[in-house]
Formats: structure tokens, sequence, C-alpha cells
């Protein structure tokens, strides 16, 4: 105890406080699998961590509800196995290290990337041979000063976004549209689980608790447009893709560009001609009006405006209570397991409250 706050309390609170919007039938907590053989040694470390954390469980519980609400058997059971194995398939279309050279030349040559920008950035590790990619559920949601970097924190980012498209379609068809269901509900759920889905092979655990640097792909994380390959390596359709890649902008204000940027490159990286596969028109601009879909994508992925903020503000102050040097790894680990097991913005309000209600809600969280 501590204030009158025990570890069980807080990260029940904790686990409450992120899913304001969670349906009464979702589980309250789920085991979560084991982890795969043959992780590297520091994605096998986060693994632990996140299954010894009773905020994650909570938290895949509910993205496996979430995910099998979807109505569509065909989104459905793409996502759930996308969320089981996201084992990168675009990648399968460059075998040898010549045919991956070549990619990242050409998109250097179309300027989305830099000339020197190494081919790793393109293929983490991962993406060749019988390397093990890190589970969907440790891996973390963003690099290690941004939001979600700790074990599970995609899970949780992703569960955030989804349930807030779900939601934003609601709206929209009742304000818009008489509650009739013109927002396609499974499209906006699968494209929020479907965008950060290879950020468990670019954001990857070093075995010192850092975790690998992100290249950026046409001004942007290149997660994006890699996630936006995957998705035409699994055989979307050009509209969904064009929903996915909306996540970092919305397709109007002069923002149209962007979006057709991403698509061109996404294109490049799956190896098929945007225009043929529907995403652009000759003239380079999107081959279509943009659908609803695409903006309630782009307004759901906003869950970073908040936890950015809250990652900067805690996370130095959490590694400031680790019993462990300054910069070391083991610093490094103890702050992951404090941010998976609480969550920053679970932290931060506790901040809030005052310094003996944040040193307080870190040893609820051990």
């Amino acid at each position: 105890m501590c204030n009158g706050v025990s570890r069980g309390w807080f990260l029940t609170a904790a686990g409450a406080a992120a899913l304001p919007f969670a349906t009464s039938s979702a589980a309250v907590a789920a085991e979560l699998p084991d982890a795969p053989r043959g992780l590297s040694a520091g994605n096998k470390r986060a693994a632990e961590i996140a299954r010894g954390s009773r905020f994650i469980q909570s938290q895949y519980a509910s993205t496996l509800h979430l995910a099998r609400s979807i109505g569509s058997a065909r989104l459905r059971g793409d996502v759930l196995g996308l969320l089981a194995d996201p084992a990168p398939h675009y990648a399968r279309k460059y075998p040898t290290d010549v045919s991956r050279v070549a990619l990242r030349d050409a998109l250097a040559a179309a300027g989305f990337i830099k000339t020197d920008d190494p081919v790793s950035g393109i293929f983490p590790p991962g993406t060749a041979g019988a390397a093990t990619v890190q589970p969907f559920w440790s891996a973390p949601g963003s690099a290690y000063d941004s939001h979600h970097s700790y074990p599970g924190g995609l899970l949780v980012h992703e569960l955030f976004n989804a349930t807030m498209a779900e939601h934003f379609a609601k709206t929209y068809d009742a304000i818009y549209f008489s509650s009739k269901p013109v927002v396609d509900r499974d499209t906006v759920i699968a494209a929020a689980f479907y965008h950060d889905i290879v950020k468990t092979v670019v954001f990857q655990f070093n075995e010192d608790g850092t975790l690998l640097p992100e290249l950026a792909i046409a001004g942007t994380g290149g997660h994006h447009c890699l996630s936006g390959a995957e998705a035409i390596a699994r055989g979307h359709d050009a509209q969904f893709v064009t929903v996915l890649l909306s996540a970092h902008a919305a397709p109007s204000l002069g923002d149209e560009t962007k979006v057709a940027q991403w698509c061109k490159a996404s294109a490049m990286i799956a190896g098929v001609d945007p225009v043929e596969y529907g995403l652009l028109d000759r003239t380079g601009a999107l081959a279509a009006i943009p659908p609803i879909e695409c903006f309630v994508n782009y307004l759901s992925d906003h869950d970073y405006v908040f936890s950015v903020e809250a990652v900067h503000r805690v996370s130095p102050l959490v590694e400031g209570l680790a019993p462990y040097p300054k910069g070391s790894a083991e610093m490094r680990w103890w702050r992951h397991r404090v941010l998976s097991n609480a969550s920053a913005i679970a932290l931060y309000d506790a901040l809030r409250h005052g310094d003996a209600e944040f040193k307080c809600a870190v040893s609820a969280a051990l």
C-alpha cells in the first residue's frame, strides 16, 4: 500500500481508464500467448515483460474482442491473422540482397528516401530468412522517446485508435445520416489495426533496452508506407489501402498530394503499378474521391497527441527513480517494466497530483 493505493487497484484503474468505450462483454483479461521461439534477446525480454503485465493482458483481451466484432469474414480473419502473426509479406518479393538494394535505389531515385539510407530501414530484421518477428502484443508503439515506447505499447495504441474509429463512424452516421450505417465500421476498425502493424519489425528492442531507429519514407515514418505495402501484399483493394494511408494526413486541404505520394511509395515497395492497382490516376493524383473512411482513419489516429506528451513528462522521472545507473541497460528495462504495467498516461495523471502520488503509482506498477 502507498497512500491507500494498492498495486492491484492501480493496475485495474489504469486498464479501465485506457478503455472508456469498451463494451461490457469484453473480457477483463486474457493470458497472452507463448512467445515464439527464436526471438532476439531484446525482443524476448520485452515479451516476458508484456506477459507479466496485467494492464497489457486486459488490453489484449479487449483487442481480440474488438477484432472479432468485425462483421466481414474476410476482414475479420485477415486482422486476426495479422495480429497473431505479423510477419511481413511485402518482403517476399525481395528474396535477395540484390533485389533489396535495387528497391532502396528506386525509392531514392523517386525522392522517397536518401541515396545513402540503409536497406535495413526498408527490410528490418525479421523480414528475411528464418528470423522471428516479435509478437504484436509485446511490440512498442513508437521510438524510445515517443508514444507507447514500452512492451505492449503497440497493442494499446492500436486498440485505442480502433476504438476511436468505431465511435467516429457511429457519430458520423448518427449526425449526418440519421443513424443509417453509411460509414463502413469494418473498414475503419481494420484500417486502424493495419496501419501500424509493421512497427513490429520497425521498432524492435535491442538487448540494452534501446529500440531500432526508424527510416523516414516519403516524408513520414517508414512504418506508414511499409504498412500500406503490407496491405497490398495481402491482397487488399485500392480503397482500403487509401483509407489506411490517410492516417497521417487527411486527403483534403492540400494534403491530398501527401496521401498520393504515400500510395505511390507503398505501391513501389509492394511491387505493383499504382495506376493499374487503382490507387492513382495517370496524373499522379488519387484515382477516386476519397471515401469518408479516409477521414475517420485520420481522426482516429490521434492517440499520439496526448501519449507523446505523457512519455515526455514521465519517462525521465521514471528513469530517475530506477535503482540502476543512469543510461544503463538495466535502467531502461526497469523503465520498460514500469510503463508496461502502468502506461505513461496513467502515470501522467498521477503526476498531476504531486510527486508523492507519482512515486506511489510507480511503486504500485512494480
